[in-house]
């Protein structure tokens, strides 16, 4: 995402809720799963790891 997108979702989803995992990778692509399979596999464990 361009323009800081990601820091920006995170401030607004802070606001009312508590946030278990924020990963803070950027993908190359919107399709997360074809250009960074093992980067989303290691963020999924993290978040349900966190749990």
């Amino acid at each position: 995402m361009s323009h800081g997108g990601p820091a920006v979702f995170r401030k607004i989803a802070e606001r009312g809720d508590d946030i278990a995992h924020w990963g803070g990778r950027q993908s190359a692509s919107h399709m997360v799963a074809m250009a960074d399979p093992e980067g989303l596999t290691a963020h999924i464990r993290a978040f349900f790891g966190g749990l």
